[in-house]
């Protein structure tokens, strides 16, 4: 990610959230922040399930990401409200507009990759995860949070991402 686009993302966290500017920020707080900000410049295919909530389902071993994404709960997300839905690897993932793929085996990682395969969900996994697996990888480098971009896997499931957010991206596969 270019340095301004890192600050892009704390100016942004530190004008949403005043606390969060005295306090130095989390990782993980970072990381769920970026996903939170992916949500609102992405858009989804008109004929896509509208429903009153917006519903981002996380699948992660690791708890502390998992509480850093539930503090997102409430925020709003193309007019409705963000809902945030714990799931373990083998529950449905239907209703799901995105997908937050955190630490877990490999094998879990593509079979909720595969029951969302052709959807319209995008999926974020967290640092690590093999190149093309998701739509978004989000990680860290040094002391800097990234994400980078397989926008041919966005467009084959019709969601379409902002120039704005792809500037941003550290890379961004075409």
């Amino acid at each position: 990610m270019p340095a301004f686009g890192l600050r892009l993302v704390c100016c942004l966290l530190a004008v949403a959230t005043p606390a969060l500017a005295v306090a130095p920020l989390d990782e993980n707080e970072v990381k769920a922040a970026v996903v939170y900000h992916l949500s609102l410049f992405a858009d989804w295919p008109s004929g896509a399930p509208r429903d009153k909530a917006f519903t981002l389902c996380v699948l992660t071993d690791d708890d502390n990401m998992a509480e850093a994404l539930g503090k997102l709960s409430g925020k709003t997300v193309k007019g409705v409200t963000l809902q945030i839905q714990r799931k373990r690897a083998a529950q449905d993932l239907g209703g799901c507009r995105m997908l937050y793929l955190g630490k877990m085996s490999e094998a879990a990682r593509e079979r909720a990759l595969a029951q969302v395969a052709g959807q319209p969900v995008l999926s974020v996994a967290n640092g690590g995860a093999a190149a093309g697996t998701a739509i978004v990888t989000i990680g860290v480098a040094g002391e800097r949070v990234y994400f980078d971009v397989d926008l041919p896997a966005a467009q084959r499931v019709g969601l379409r991402l902002d120039a704005k957010l792809l500037r941003l991206a550290r890379t961004v596969m075409r």
